[in-house]
């Protein structure tokens, strides 16, 4: 933290908590802002914060830039830090014709084929190591939806998983894989036969705590250099883009496939249709019609 301004990043850190924002949030605007401080006392010795200019602002972001090379993605996030300070903490207007969000180029994700999919599943020996890894794939979930499942989430009979205060904050229903279930019912027999209903499915180390995410990361990053991989670009997020792309490439709609990966917006599943021109889905040039 920097002394200077501990009560503007006390301040802050109160406001953040209040709105109930993620606690992974909560922890990059604290550290961004800290940064930010950091700046202003080394740049602007004494600096009175609530006299901040747009000018200076600007300054900073092109240190960020042009110094410690962010990208522009990152950059926008100290940006919106910046705002959110300004308008919580120093109660002070922000002006985003002054201190525009940066343009960033978007890049399509490298995502494993249903035969790597596998390939990666069948490698691992750990049965629950290999039941996390087929859930996260087979019902498109993010890491930490995962982690935070609970076996009561489970529903066999419907072949459902209940899924609560996902990434934009409301609850859904992902589908459960028959091949999944058979890996959960290994597991659970084998090694969790006295788990409740209100048990981690994945717990951790510790005592009532689930599986954290940097642990499957691990998993997966494991096996994938087991397999030589480590160069294809894969990570945990690779298998959720799978479970879409290979959908739309079995022909599902895009609605479908939207509220089965609980995107709140369809332009976050339409980035599918791009994968799967790539791949070649039902699409014929009209120079060969």
């Amino acid at each position: 933290m920097n002394y200077i301004y501990s009560d503007y990043v006390q301040k802050h850190n109160d406001i953040l908590s209040l709105r109930d924002l993620a606690p992974g949030t909560v922890s990059n605007y604290i550290s961004y802002l800290n940064e930010f401080l950091s700046w202003v006392a080394k740049e602007l010795p004494g600096k009175d914060l609530s006299g901040l200019t747009f000018e200076e602002i600007r300054s900073y972001i092109r240190y960020l830039k042009d110094i410690r090379h962010l990208n522009n993605r990152t950059i926008n996030v100290h940006i919106a830090q910046l705002r959110d300070f300004f308008l919580y903490v120093l109660h002070r207007d922000w002006d985003r014709y002054q201190v525009p969000y940066l343009r960033f180029d978007q890049y399509l994700p490298a995502v494993p084929t249903r035969q790597e999919v596998d390939a990666i599943i069948n490698s691992i020996s750990n049965l629950k190591h290999r039941a996390e890894i087929a859930v996260l794939y087979s019902s498109g979930l993010r890491v930490s939806e995962l982690c935070r499942l609970r076996c009561g989430d489970i529903t066999a009979s419907k072949n459902c998983i209940y899924v609560s205060r996902s990434k934009n904050r409301s609850d859904r229903y992902a589908v459960l894989s028959s091949k999944a279930l058979s890996l959960l019912n290994s597991y659970i027999r084998r090694d969790y036969c006295n788990a409740s209903k209100d048990s981690w499915l994945f717990p951790g180390q510790k005592d009532g705590s689930h599986i954290c995410t940097q642990t499957v990361y691990n998993i997966l990053q494991k096996q994938l250099a087991v397999l030589g991989w480590q160069e294809k670009g894969y990570n945990c997020h690779s298998l959720r883009h799978s479970f879409g792309l290979h959908l739309y490439e079995a022909g599902v709609d895009l609605i479908t496939i939207k509220e089965a990966m609980g995107h709140k917006s369809l332009s976050s599943t339409e980035i599918y249709l791009s994968l799967g021109i790539g791949n070649g889905r039902s699409v014929k040039s009209p120079y060969d019609m």
